[in-house]
């Protein structure tokens, strides 16, 4: 029985010189291809990276301006610009708006406070305040819409409180103690007799300051009708004597008593 043949192994052909050296060309053109790619886009985000930071710099403008609105005597907007006085200078936004709202509102006068931004240079700072009508439990200021608040003396001395009425009473009462003075100052004013407080006990009598210090006790009941009993007779009795008087009691049934600042001397008794 005869062998198989063995098949024969054909040897690669090896490629020529011309062949090997265009092979070397066309990856020398891709590699050139692939650097000068990335080249235009190193270039390209070079040149967007130095415009940003152009306009970014123009960006960088110092506050020059501070812009108040909803200043009033009490918060004056000279006063904002004081408080304010080191932001003058600073990148605009570089500004801590939140820094600024909390330094504004240490004044206590403050209700609201808010701060934005205007390019190129400006912050404007939009302020409320309260509006006081009468000291309350001495210390305090009651505001236009009943709330009490504790003033921090940050108003500049711009604001005269010293004729606002004195008001006190428990906590809570200020608005009815308001509403009760409002009642009884006309009726006074129209005997010539000028109220300047009005006192609410915790028990709810009440004590009427009059205009040199004479105090009215007017008590819990029959207030209108109490304080009536006294007008009825004040020019034909008090009149032109207040001074002379600490108080007068109107707290009994039928008539009041009166107390004296200086109580007049007994009558000396002849032997």
């Amino acid at each position: 029985m005869a062998a198989a043949a063995r098949p024969v192994q054909a040897r690669p052909k090896t490629p020529s010189l011309r062949e090997q050296w265009d092979a070397v060309l066309l990856l020398a053109m891709r590699l050139l291809t692939v650097l000068f790619n990335w080249a235009i886009t190193f270039a390209l985000l070079g040149l967007l990276g130095l415009a940003g930071w152009g306009f970014w710099q123009k960006l960088q403008v110092p506050v020059t301006h501070i812009v108040v609105q909803g200043a009033t005597p009490e918060a004056s907007a000279e006063w904002v610009r004081q408080d304010l006085s080191a932001i003058t200078g600073q990148d605009i936004w570089q500004v801590d708006l939140n820094a600024v709202q909390a330094l504004l509102l240490k004044n206590t006068w403050l209700t609201h406070a808010d701060v934005r931004r205007v390019w190129p240079d400006t912050l404007v700072v939009e302020i409320a305040i309260h509006h006081p009508i009468a000291h309350w439990q001495g210390d305090q200021l009651l505001d236009s819409d009943g709330s009490v608040f504790q003033p921090n003396g940050m108003s500049r001395g711009l604001v005269d409180t010293e004729a606002l009425p004195n008001l006190g009473g428990p906590d809570g009462r200020q608005w009815a103690v308001w509403e009760r003075y409002l009642s009884l100052k006309p009726a006074l004013a129209a005997e010539g007799l000028e109220m300047t407080g009005l006192i609410e006990n915790s028990r709810g009598s009440l004590d009427v300051m009059l205009q040199g210090g004479t105090k009215i006790r007017l008590g819990v009941e029959q207030i209108e009708s109490r304080l009536q009993r006294l007008l009825d007779v004040y020019q034909k009795t008090l009149a032109g004597k207040l001074d002379q008087i600490a108080v007068i009691d109107l707290r009994y049934t039928n008539g009041f008593a009166v107390q004296w600042r200086n109580p007049p001397a007994a009558p000396v008794k002849k032997k």
